[in-house]
């Protein structure tokens, strides 16, 4: 609602004009009146009202005094002015101080309504106007603070909110909403909705009403905190952030997490707590369950820049080759926190969660796969750049490994066919000569006896069986449609000699070569 200040020396004027017109339904609620230009512009001065309704005709100072005085004090007030007076003179001298319209008594309601809608319109476009301005000048400003420029403080543009106040101390707060992510669907409101429900936020939690000074860094807010913000925490600081966060994480329903630096004593010092704050956002995977970070709790705290363990990071590459879903678990498990426990960077953290996705990707490429096909690849690989918690690191990497743990397990099993394809294929073209399952073996670069197991399991029987069945089935054939000799078919089908044909030929067929040629003949 806009503010609205009545003036005009007769009473029943005034509040007739309050009675007759609807000003809640036009966007206004009446705060004052004056019977004087004199009265009514010590009230604009104090009380600063959006809108001035005033008479012309008024004593000790007129509406074109008042009008003329409120824009050399540049009283930032707009002004309407109601009269009996059909003067050309007095309207030109209104609208030349800047008022917004002249309007003849007796007053039509409908149309005066028209007239305050038509001045709301331009309020509010000053108010989004202000709003842009004193954006700009607190983002130029505290950049210039937090780069250590400490004569901007001296620009006579720069006026703290809460100017006047006993302010001791200041901390420089960053504010990170988190899990905002491409993969998991979430959109973060615009930018102008972002600002709004921190500035109410911070008037809810501190119990003021002082515009919070705001700052945007990259997927972070700054916040510069005076400790009268925690006045009614007992000048508790953390407690008082601890408050704002809960209240901004319930707004936006995602994960919501302040780091704040040491409190300065003036704001030449600010850019001391800024750094203490953006130290402190690094200790942030150190630290996963509290919602605020003050610079106090890193105290005594080193961040290691280090690599992973070779033997760590081989038996999580063996858990996945092998995918074994429970091993996994538990390596990844061991991985993060092996992590935690020697106190990683995010840098560190970055490097050694890429070695491992790496490695798997080199396990998948070894067997001509296309890692591509992961769904979950672009999370694992691209997590680091964005605003995340450890728990949705450990669970987008979670997913990734055991993806990728399938992947190897069916393209483990598609090789094994392909290669016991190949094995079969040779044998089937091969079999005339003198070969064995440990030549075999050794040509394919295999076990034998591992060869023999995946021969049975894939084809129904053993290699051994597979083959003789194959020299007798052309063996058979040669019978029917030659007149080759016993010895000379033997030699052609891979038996060296005669006689052991014949007995692997009767075992099989439950006939000798002989009687198999003559049954044939004698049909």
């Amino acid at each position: 609602m806009f503010t609205a200040l009545i003036v005009d020396d007769e009473l029943f004027v005034r509040k007739g004009l309050i009675k007759m017109i609807d000003w809640e339904r036009s966007g206004y609620v009446v705060t004052g009146e004056a019977d004087n230009g004199e009265d009514a512009l010590a009230m604009i001065r104090e009380h600063k009202p959006d809108l001035v309704v005033t008479d012309i005709r008024m004593p000790v100072i007129d509406g074109i005094g008042l009008i003329r005085a409120a824009v050399l004090e540049k009283l930032d007030t707009e002004f309407i002015i109601v009269s009996g007076y059909n003067e050309f003179e007095y309207a030109r001298q209104a609208l030349r101080y800047g008022a917004f319209d002249y309007v003849l008594k007796p007053i039509d309601q409908e149309d005066f309504e028209k007239t305050l809608g038509k001045l709301k319109e331009r309020l509010e476009e000053k108010e989004r106007h202000k709003a842009r301005t004193r954006v700009g000048l607190d983002q130029s400003l505290v950049e210039a603070l937090i780069r250590g420029e400490e004569d901007v403080l001296d620009d006579p543009a720069w006026k703290t909110p809460w100017e006047g106040e006993a302010v001791l101390t200041f901390t420089y707060a960053l504010l990170e909403w988190n899990d905002v992510l491409p993969w998991n669907g979430h959109v973060l409101p615009a930018k102008d909705t972002l600002r709004k429900a921190i500035r109410e936020a911070v008037h809810t939690a501190s119990g003021t009403v002082f515009e919070p000074v705001l700052y945007e860094h990259h997927q972070t807010y700054g916040l510069l905190v005076p400790d009268l913000y925690a006045r009614s925490f007992g000048g508790d600081v953390s407690a008082f952030l601890t408050e704002l966060a809960g209240l901004i994480r319930t707004a936006f329903s995602c994960p919501f997490r302040i780091y704040a630096g040491p409190g300065v004593p003036s704001l030449k010092d600010i850019k001391h707590s800024y750094l203490g704050a953006k130290e402190v956002q690094q200790h942030k995977y150190l630290m996963p369950v509290q919602s605020v970070i003050a610079y106090e709790d890193i105290s005594g705290r080193t961040l290691n820049y280090r690599h992973l363990e070779d033997e760590m990071y081989r038996k999580l590459i063996d858990a996945v080759e092998e995918n074994d879903p429970e091993m996994l678990a538990e390596q990844i498990n061991h991985l993060f926190q092996f992590m935690q426990e020697k106190s990683f960077s995010p840098e560190a953290m970055k490097a050694a969660v890429t070695q491992c996705v790496l490695g798997i990707l080199k396990s998948i490429q070894t067997l001509e796969g296309d890692e591509k096909e992961l769904i979950y690849l672009e999370a694992a690989v691209g997590w680091y750049d964005r605003n995340i918690t450890l728990g949705e690191i450990t669970r987008i990497f979670t997913l990734f490994a055991h993806e990728a743990a399938g992947l190897l397990g069916q393209l483990s099993q598609n090789q094994c066919k392909g290669g016991i394809q190949k094995i079969k294929c040779y044998v089937d073209q091969h079999y005339h000569e003198s070969i064995t399952l440990k030549e075999i073996a050794a040509r394919f670069y295999m076990n034998s006896a591992y060869l023999g197991q995946l021969f049975k399991k894939t084809y129904g029987s053993y290699f051994n069986e597979y083959l003789q069945q194959l020299r007798i089935t052309e063996a058979k054939r040669l019978l029917r449609q030659s007149d080759l000799r016993i010895y000379e078919i033997a030699q052609k089908i891979g038996f060296s000699n005669a006689d052991y044909f014949v007995t692997q030929f009767e075992k099989l067929e439950q006939m000798t070569p002989t009687e198999y040629r003559n049954r044939i003949i004698s049909r």
